[in-house]
């Protein structure tokens, strides 16, 4: 498997959006959820409001100078959820957002969750790596280190990453160090 990293200022949004049916998609930078649309832009509440895949997204490079609306060439940074869903992942395997609250959206009765997960899937992952909550820097990194030493060593996705949570949960009994990444799909 070859493997393509992209770093600080490499990882940008066209690149993200440009990615074909990567194996393993594992983005880690800041990802966001805004829960109440009219407290964070009263200006775009609205469309916020009646699109919630606009309220979740992940930052990348020029992502502060986006958000500031100063003008880019290109990409603003911010990949929302509603942009994650035109993505070429059909024969993406996994995608781990490394990051805060990725797996946080908006609830809607029969219908699930309108967030990230939800859009990494529409775009075809088979699996999603995602946090329900702000995370530790260090545990995150302890987690993921675990989580593909395990993969390569041959184990499933789901065992690889149960142990993983398991090795964790011995060192931290808190389950903020060890319970913020769940894993959905295959």
């Amino acid at each position: 498997m070859q493997c393509i990293t992209y770093l600080a200022n490499q990882a940008d949004e066209a690149i993200v959006k440009g990615l074909k049916n990567a194996d393993i998609l594992h983005i880690a930078t800041h990802g966001f959820f805004l829960g109440d649309a009219e407290k964070f832009d009263k200006d775009n509440a609205d469309k916020f409001r009646e699109n919630p895949l606009l309220r979740s997204g992940l930052l990348l490079k020029d992502a502060e100078k986006g958000m500031r609306g100063e003008i880019l060439e290109g990409e603003d940074g911010v990949l929302t959820a509603q942009e994650a869903i035109n993505l070429n992942l059909d024969d993406t395997e996994l995608v781990v957002m490394s990051a805060c609250e990725t797996g946080l959206g908006e609830i809607k009765n029969g219908e699930g969750v309108y967030g990230l997960q939800r859009s990494f899937q529409q775009a075809g992952a088979k699996t999603i790596l995602m946090s329900l909550w702000k995370v530790d820097d260090t545990a995150t990194q302890e987690v993921m280190t675990l989580f593909y030493n395990n993969l390569v060593a041959g184990k499933t996705k789901r065992q690889a990453f149960d142990d993983a949570q398991e090795t964790l949960y011995k060192k931290y009994k808190n389950p903020y160090f060890w319970g913020a990444f769940v894993m959905v799909g295959e």
